[in-house]
C-alpha cells in the first residue's frame, strides 16, 4: 500500500528503540532487510535505521522513483516527507572494453548521486533538518543490493568530488587507475570490501 506522506497516518507513528521495532496502534513496519528493490513499485518501499547525533536508532522511510534514461532514484525521507538523503544510480552492464579493461569487472552499478541533506558540516546542509548519521552508507548498501540482484556481482563505481573521497576510501571505495586528467576520481568498490560495506551497521 503506498501512503502519502502528508495524510495524518504519520502523526500516529512512534519509534521504538528495540530489535523489533513497532509502530503504537498499527501494524509493525517492514524494513528492506529482506525485499528485492528491483521488483518494488515507486514508492514507499520499507524503512532503514539510521542515528540521530547523540547515536540513538531512527527509521527514515525509503521511498523508491524512477528517471530519465534507465536510472532509478531512492530517498531517505522522514515521516514528514522531509529528504533527508538521495541517491541516483544505473545499472551498466557490457560496458566498452576499455572501461572493463581497467578494474576487470564486466558490468557495475554507476552511482550518479549521492546526498545527506542533513549533515550540518557539508554545503549540502538543507537549514532546519535534524542530523542524520549513515545516510550515505545506507544509500551505498541499496546501490549495492541492486548490483546483486542485476548480477552485477556488487560492483559500484561512482565519480566523487575531491571532499567526499575521505569518506568513500573509509568504506573500502579504491581510485580507478587512469591516464587521463579528466577521469580523476572515479572510484570502484574492490572484491575485499564488499562484505564490508554490506555488513556496516548491521546491514539493510
Amino acid at each position: 500500500m503506498r501512503i502519502n506522506p502528508i495524510t495524518p497516518y504519520y502523526q500516529n507513528y512512534q519509534y521504538k528503540t528495540s530489535a523489533k521495532p513497532a509502530f503504537s496502534g498499527f501494524r509493525p513496519f517492514e524494513t528492506i532487510k529482506h525485499l528485492n528493490l528491483g521488483m518494488a513499485d515507486v514508492g514507499i518501499i520499507g524503512k532503514v535505521r539510521v542515528f540521530d547525533s547523540a547515536g540513538h536508532d531512527k527509521f527514515l522511510n525509503v521511498v523508491k522513483d524512477t528517471g530519465v534514461c534507465g536510472t532509478e532514484i531512492y530517498m531517505l525521507k522522514t515521516n514528514y516527507g522531509e529528504i533527508i538523503g538521495e541517491m541516483i544510480m544505473r545499472i551498466t552492464k557490457d560496458p566498452p572494453p576499455h572501461k572493463v579493461a581497467r578494474t576487470g569487472e564486466p558490468s557495475w552499478v554507476w552511482v550518479d548521486f549521492l546526498r545527506n541533506y542533513s549533515n550540518p558540516n557539508t554545503k549540502y546542509y538543507r537549514e532546519g533538518l535534524p542530523e542524520y548519521k549513515g545516510i550515505g552508507t545506507r544509500l551505498l548498501q541499496i546501490a549495492q543490493r541492486r548490483s546483486d540482484e542485476t548480477m552485477c556481482g556488487g560492483n559500484l563505481h561512482l565519480c566523487s568530488k575531491t571532499d567526499s573521497k575521505p569518506f568513500y576510501e573509509r568504506l573500502g571505495f579504491e581510485e580507478i587507475p587512469t591516464l587521463y586528467e579528466y577521469h580523476q576520481n572515479k572510484m570502484y568498490l574492490p572484491p575485499h570490501a564488499k562484505e564490508p560495506l554490506s555488513k556496516l551497521y548491521g546491514g539493510l
